[in-house]
């Protein structure tokens, strides 16, 4: 479905060619099409239920209000019949991957955004695959075959263009946008919201100064919205405003870290519960390690108690692994070495860092099978079979020391 600003077929003339591809309600999409029940439902995914926030809400949901971020409280009291579901982290991810592939079969110069969006230069791909349109065409039809799941694409000659573009189209939409006399003058009618960047609280102060469309905000003198909004965001938003954006379209780079918390439905103090936690953790994440071919040699610990203060400590592991009960007893000791002072913790979280691939390290060091290693394996399997969250490792001997 072709819908936006320009209705002619026709891509960008000259210059780069940047498509911006977004999920639509990504998550509650997700959970749509699992859940054939659920569809044409208001649906709020989010977490811990009853004091959580909005990870994603359907187009339903939208039409209450509801938007990311949002307390779950709040969304109940506004939505009250929506059905609410928890994150499944690793079922999005799972479709994230996948897309993310579809992606890097026309270009290499790919910005993965989060798990659900991405930008793709495909200015030198016009004669293998065709113009920037036929190529945005193809993805969403792809990720359509492949996932079952509907995308919005923005095409533009450069990336606050091509954003703007598939903002404009959602859902299921494909837009271009020209960065002509003609085509800027009924972008500066648009709301500065539409503004990449301009965030709730930024919009309200824009408004505070009279400030409500895009056209009103290229009027204001840049000095002027640098001294309000600091160097950096005042000469961005003037920019944009002008429909001028330089950036180059910065390919994916190997991870950095790879973690997984989890925010309690009440504060607990329980040290066993809190023991199960760490080792669910560790398992998640040794997964993950393993299903994208890496292992890390620094675990690190993060606690927020129930006064909000919140606290990381590190270590690292003798040696790379992927490996669910390495992560877990560095984890455990980080652990036991806090001090708790009574205090009732809201969010523990576990993050594993300094990555290598797996390849690189099997390639260098002498390979040893491990039986903690052949169990993550087997758990990826059961749950690509299954499906996840079906097998959870049940405990481990208590560590001395």
């Amino acid at each position: 479905m072709d819908t936006g600003i320009n209705n002619t077929p026709a891509p960008c003339p000259g210059g780069r060619k940047i498509i911006h591809v977004d999920m639509d309600a990504f998550f509650a999409q997700i959970e749509q099409r699992d859940h054939p029940e659920y569809k044409n439902r208001p649906l709020i995914v989010g977490g811990p239920l009853n004091r959580g926030v909005i990870s994603t809400a359907s187009y339903e949901a939208r039409k209450y209000g509801l938007h990311s971020g949002m307390p779950l409280a709040r969304a109940r009291r506004l939505c009250p019949e929506g059905i609410y579901v928890p994150v499944d982290m690793e079922k999005y991810l799972s479709e994230s991957a996948k897309i993310r592939e579809i992606f890097f079969k026309y270009t290499p110069l790919v910005e993965v955004i989060g798990c659900d969006e991405g930008f793709l230069d495909v200015s030198g791909c016009q004669r293998l695959f065709g113009s920037a349109l036929e190529i945005a065409k193809k993805i969403k039809g792809e990720i359509y075959e492949k996932t079952n799941l509907t995308s919005s694409a923005g095409i533009g000659p450069n990336k606050f263009l091509a954003k703007l573009a598939s903002g404009l189209g959602k859902p299921n939409g494909l837009t271009v946008l020209e960065n002509t006399p003609e085509m800027i003058s009924k972008i500066r009618k648009l709301p500065v919201s539409f503004i990449w960047g301009v965030g709730r609280v930024t919009d309200k102060s824009l408004d505070m100064m009279g400030i409500k469309t895009i056209g009103d905000l290229s009027k204001i003198p840049p000095e002027a919205l640098r001294k309000k909004f600091g160097e950096s965001m005042g000469s961005f938003m003037h920019e944009m405003s002008c429909g001028i954006d330089n950036r180059s379209v910065i390919p994916f780079h190997d991870a950095k870290s790879i973690g997984r918390e989890i925010t309690f439905s009440r504060d607990i103090d329980d040290i066993n519960a809190i023991k199960s936690i760490l080792l669910f953790l560790s398992q998640k994440i040794s997964v993950n390690l393993y299903s994208k071919g890496y292992k890390g040699k620094t675990v690190t610990i993060k606690i927020r108690f129930s006064d909000f203060k919140t606290i990381t400590r590190r270590s690292s592991i003798s040696q790379h692994t992927s490996a669910i009960f390495d992560i877990y007893k560095s984890s455990l000791k980080l652990f036991k070495n806090v001090d708790l002072l009574r205090k009732k913790i809201r969010l523990i979280g576990v993050y594993v860092s300094g990555l290598e691939k797996s390849c690189i390290l099997d390639n260098v060091l002498i390979k040893e099978e491990r039986k903690d290693e052949k169990l993550t394996a087997a758990l990826k399997k059961i749950a690509e079979k299954f499906g996840n969250n079906k097998m959870f490792v049940a405990g481990i001997k208590e560590i001395s020391g």
